[in-house]
């Protein structure tokens, strides 16, 4: 079966032209490719604006030196500001997780370059973790439980899970006898920890202090997931790009170990990656999202009923 494509790819096929192509043919200028003289670094609120910054300064630093012009790096406020400023039309790179990147690129705001490695890797899985002493031993038995999800956003907290329910023949809302939205990974893996739920998914290096300690134990590992990524401006130049790319990739350990440790004490380094990589968290959202997620979540006015997510 073929990889499903990306919505530019899908219009394309079916002979729609291109936003360049449309511009053109309304009798507008194309949009100029891009060599710009200033580069902003957006950054996602993961933790707080303080603590971002302390962990990618360096790698603004290293772009600077690498590109030869200023790098500055800003975290966006919340959610709703970072896919503002995503979209904004300026020199900038993004360091993104793959579900809002793909919608970012859908919508034809970002490009890809490249994507970090964890431990040699550039995927990561969900887990679904249970207590170390809990009765269940498969997905399948989880019918009746409590599942705590953890980040609304996150694709390893909520629509890869509900992908692997859906192969399990659960359906959370009817078979789970209670369903809540944490609202960040860390809440989810306590609540678990101390019983006020039976189960939840995260990724697994935010599992892994909790799985090491005995504490949790895991139920199902989900097929791989492509990394975080850094993306760029659309309008950036091709040239460009490949300079960005370059340097990305040029940061490897021992050389660079003091930049990627400040991302992360696992962080090996980045690799290039392309928007096909990220096709299958769009057939996931297809055949398993919802009208509650998950950026929806982002914006308690286009909630169903305007009452919080599940």
């Amino acid at each position: 079966m073929p990889a499903p494509m990306s919505l530019a790819k899908r219009l394309a096929a079916r002979g729609f032209p291109t936003l360049a192509g449309l511009l053109l043919l309304l009798g507008a200028p194309a949009l100029p490719a891009e060599e710009p003289e200033r580069l902003r670094l957006l950054l996602p609120p993961l933790s707080t604006a303080d603590k971002m910054y302390a962990r990618f300064q360096p790698l603004a630093g290293h772009l600077e030196k690498a590109l030869g012009i200023p790098v500055k790096a800003r975290v966006a406020g919340d959610l709703e500001s970072l896919l503002r400023l995503a979209r904004q039309d300026r020199p900038q790179i993004v360091y993104l997780c793959p579900l809002v990147y793909a919608r970012l690129a859908d919508e034809g705001a970002l490009r890809p370059l490249a994507r970090i490695e964890r431990q040699g890797k550039d995927t990561f899985r969900s887990v679904v973790v249970v207590r170390k002493e809990s009765p269940y031993q498969e997905l399948k038995e989880l019918k009746g439980a409590r599942f705590a999800y953890g980040d609304p956003v996150c694709a390893a907290s909520r629509l890869v899970p509900k992908t692997m329910f859906a192969k399990a023949g659960i359906h959370p809302h009817r078979d789970f006898f209670e369903e809540r939205t944490l609202g960040s990974n860390e809440n989810a893996l306590y609540s678990v920890a101390t019983d006020l739920f039976d189960a939840t998914a995260v990724d697994e290096s935010a599992a892994h202090p909790f799985l090491e300690k005995g504490v949790l134990r895991p139920l199902e590992y989900s097929r791989p997931i492509p990394q975080y990524l850094l993306a760029a401006s659309a309008r950036l130049s091709d040239s460009f790009r490949e300079r960005l790319v370059q340097a990305l990739t040029d940061l490897k350990r021992p050389q660079a170990t003091a930049t990627l440790r400040a991302i992360g004490a696992d962080v090996d380094g980045f690799s290039p990656t392309s928007d096909d990589d990220y096709d299958t968290l769009r057939s996931m959202e297809r055949r398993h999202g919802s009208p509650e997620t998950p950026l929806n979540l982002l914006n308690p006015s286009k909630r169903p009923g305007g009452s919080p997510g599940r």
